[in-house]
């Protein structure tokens, strides 16, 4: 090679024949052109019925009078002064900590149950798995036969060992804890699904460290495996809650929001004041307090999953 004359030397390309930072920014039109549909798919869904809803909530609409027509904050002095909205709530809310809490609980308990290694532990799995494969309205319909007062499987076992026999859905102090044992029958399993994933997939590690260190086996669950499954958990949990908060089939099946309003619920408060008594402008006014009251409790679990993420 002469002096004084360098090599030329190629610049570095991608294998494609295109720059790094070309083919990230290809790549990154590529993903929001693909996420493009599912956005505006949950934008239909949940933003527009939302706004309509936030919209409607300032009209005078109803049945009677299908015209729109501006009441400003009428609605929502209604809100305040409507003495079944208290009731509601102080229902909405013992049914939601209720459920999740236990359904929060038996999930991971089954969880760990599930992940231990031994013999037949997949048959095991897939019969804790079996409330996820019954529809929900089948599983309300269900537990309304095993509940029944005359015939109910559950009234006939207890009179078997001489039990007196309840009136469990029409009972104003068992009504509601039996629409929590039927909500917990089909919830459970769904947070032992997630909290399960989690579980297999943690590291071995740790776990055998602690145990050779002549940890406990509730040593190890506090101190190793709650932490490390955490952020799944809160995921789980946030997840019962919206579902539990906007539970309907299963109250509508099993006692109708009664006897009275002792298992209505918000979400079935605003059916009934839509649907029942026709008044669209104040059950949209209810739907955005059923918004914010669920926002509240999902905001702490979320900072609380948040601060103590691992």
């Amino acid at each position: 090679m002469p002096s004084g004359q360098a090599a030329a030397r190629p610049r570095s390309t991608s294998p494609a024949g295109r720059r790094p930072g070309a083919r990230s920014r290809s790549d990154r039109r590529f993903f929001v052109l693909a996420a493009l549909p599912a956005f505006i798919v949950v934008f239909l869904v949940t933003i527009v019925p939302l706004a309509a809803a936030l919209g409607l909530s300032f009209t005078s609409y109803t049945s009677a009078n299908p015209v729109a027509s501006w009441a400003g904050l009428r609605n929502y002095r209604l809100l305040f002064s409507d003495p079944n909205v208290p009731t509601v709530l102080l229902v909405t809310l013992l049914f939601a900590v209720a459920a999740v809490v236990l359904e929060a609980l038996i999930g991971t308990i089954l969880a760990l149950l599930m992940a231990r290694k031994m013999r037949g532990v997949s048959v095991y799995r897939v019969l804790y798995l079996i409330p996820l494969m019954v529809a929900g309205i089948a599983a309300a319909v269900s537990w309304k036969a095993l509940l029944d007062t005359s015939a109910g499987w559950v009234n006939s076992i207890l009179g078997v060992f001489g039990i007196p026999q309840a009136n469990w859905l029409a009972s104003p102090t068992l009504a509601l804890p039996s629409v929590v044992i039927a909500d917990i029958w089909t919830g459970a399993p769904i947070v032992a699904v997630l909290v399960l994933a989690a579980l297999l997939g943690m590291p071995e590690d740790p776990l055998e460290a602690a145990r050779i260190d002549g940890a406990s086996q509730l040593q190890v669950v506090r101190y190793i495996i709650l932490p490390a499954i955490r952020p799944v958990l809160g995921f789980a949990v946030i997840f019962r809650t919206v579902d539990v908060f906007r539970q309907f089939g299963l109250i509508q099946i099993l006692t109708g929001g009664g006897p009275g309003t002792k298992t209505t619920t918000l979400n079935y408060y605003i059916y009934q004041t839509v649907f029942t008594y026709g008044n669209i402008s104040y059950g949209s006014t209810l739907a955005v307090l059923l918004i914010v009251a669920m926002a509240i409790p999902l905001g702490v679990i979320y900072l609380l999953t948040r601060r103590r993420e691992i």
